[in-house]
């Protein structure tokens, strides 16, 4: 079994539900089993800790790279688990790419920067944090003098806010890929703002929905880590770490999302009433999912 698998559920990165439960999503849908790839930092609270300082620095640009970095590093030192993720990314990116043909490493808004920084480091690669909003800010420790753009200077800090990227060749690392969709909103249109394309691109995992076909549709080369695929859930089985029903589950959410919550609605009927009658934000996600899905849930 894959280490990474270990580690992924060792820090609850990935948790799978149990039988007659589920974990509901930001779109306000559900399923069996919810990835935080940033718990690969060591830990859930030193992941949501590091969350909370990249949401501040995003604040100050031309120091936000550095100021992170330092304490990515130290974590580097503290925590095997997030050393070991990293030199596996290191080791995967340099069999898969000519490094001498990559110019920028990039990452986008927020959870990138847990390894879109930490491998520019590694690699020595100029870092290009791009903002939800397509906002980008290159920090690199090169003569400066070759990069158009704004140049914004803080203390002993700086960066180049929206820097010509032309004829510059670019590997977008990712925490996770599962439809694509940031990427193709967000992080290609903000490159391309500047000039650039991202030609590359790295993920920890795949989360096997598609992503990685659309961003081949795109022309970008992708390589991850890891796939939630069929196999990685029956190593999980193998290891005593699932149960059958519950790797059953998540292939079939997999493979047709709408065919999992019809056979899931067949076995627990009350799941939307009693997710309700809880409260909280999952008795709020339920209920906004009953008003838009009713047909659905009452077949």
């Amino acid at each position: 079994m894959s280490q990474l698998i270990k580690e992924l559920f060792s820090t609850k990165a990935l948790e799978v539900a149990e039988p007659g439960q589920a974990f509901w999503y930001t779109s306000g849908t559900f399923g069996p089993f919810y990835i935080n790839t940033h718990y690969l930092y060591g830990s859930a609270g030193e992941a949501e800790q590091l969350l909370g300082d990249i949401e501040n620095e995003l604040d100050f640009m031309p120091s936000f790279y550095d100021r992170i970095l330092t304490k990515i590093r130290a974590q580097l030192e503290k925590s095997a688990v997030y050393r070991k993720v990293i030199n596996s990314a290191v080791k995967k990116i340099e069999d898969e790419f000519d490094l001498s043909q990559i110019d920028i490493i990039s990452g986008g808004e927020r959870r990138d920067f847990f390894f879109s920084i930490p491998l520019a480091d590694i690699l020595k690669k100029p870092h290009l944090s791009v903002r939800k909003n397509g906002s980008t800010f290159l920090h690199s420790d090169k003569n400066t003098s070759d990069w158009d753009g704004t140049m914004l200077e803080k203390f002993n800090h700086s960066c180049i806010s929206q820097a010509n990227l032309k004829d510059k060749t670019i590997l977008h690392v990712a925490d996770i890929i599962t439809l694509a969709s940031s990427w193709t909103n967000r992080w290609l249109p903000a490159v391309e703002k500047c000039c650039g394309s991202i030609e590359f691109g790295f993920a920890i995992l795949d989360r096997c929905q598609g992503g990685l076909n659309v961003l081949a549709e795109s022309g970008v080369e992708t390589c991850v880590l890891k796939q939630t695929d069929k196999d990685f859930f029956a190593a999980a089985v193998d290891e005593g770490i699932l149960t059958e029903t519950q790797a059953e589950q998540a292939v079939v959410f997999l493979h047709d999302p709408v065919s999992y919550e019809r056979e899931f609605f067949k076995i627990n009927k009350k799941f939307i009433e009693n997710e309700i009658s809880q409260g909280g934000e999952n008795g709020e996600r339920a209920l906004l999912y009953r008003k838009r899905y009713q047909p659905e849930v009452g077949s």
